[in-house]
């Protein structure tokens, strides 16, 4: 698995005060679309936080099962990239500043499903209108170098997809 590392604010390991975990997908249907998520003014792809006792493949797998239906082929159960994103002075769902180390494991799947349903979602979920749809590869990129580049968030989340799709289109997986 390839290890891609981002790290502006070059933070020292010492100074990280908060790690979180994540997983997230390449979804792609028979067109060979993509699903990209919109989270309030935030686009990134399909997944989430590791509950505890998950494993990277337990938390794609129930992230997208309980938020929007879809059963998923993954092409291996082992992610194809982990990125390392270092997040200095982050402001954290409940307004603290910290410095952050988020760990995501990124895999690679297929859904022969066009539509996108939405179930399980919380409340913040449903008050910042998640959600997903299909766009073709050149578009979403697209998208993600134009998209909101005064939202920190936006712009980490932009930077990191951007870099994972790069990494991704030279798997040449069809």
């Amino acid at each position: 698995m390839k290890e891609i590392v981002i790290n502006k604010g070059r933070l020292k390991q010492d100074e990280i005060t908060h790690v979180v975990d994540k997983a997230r997908i390449v979804l792609r249907n028979d067109d060979n679309e993509i699903v990209l998520t919109r989270f309030g003014r935030v686009y990134f792809l399909p997944g989430g936080k590791m509950e505890f006792g998950e494993t990277p493949t337990d938390t794609i797998k129930r992230e997208l099962k309980e938020e929007t239906n879809i059963n998923i082929l993954l092409d291996d159960i082992e992610p194809f990239v982990l990125v390392k994103h270092y997040l200095r002075d982050y402001e954290s769902g409940d307004g603290e500043i910290v410095n952050r180390l988020i760990n995501t494991y990124y895999f690679t799947g297929f859904t022969g499903k066009d539509d996108i349903e939405y179930f399980n979602l919380t409340l913040k979920e449903k008050q910042d209108d998640l959600k997903g749809f299909f766009i073709e590869m050149d578009e979403a990129i697209e998208l993600l170098k134009e998209y909101n580049k005064d939202n920190p968030k936006a712009t980490y989340l932009a930077t990191e997809t951007l870099k994972v799709l790069d990494e991704y289109n030279t798997l040449n997986i069809k």
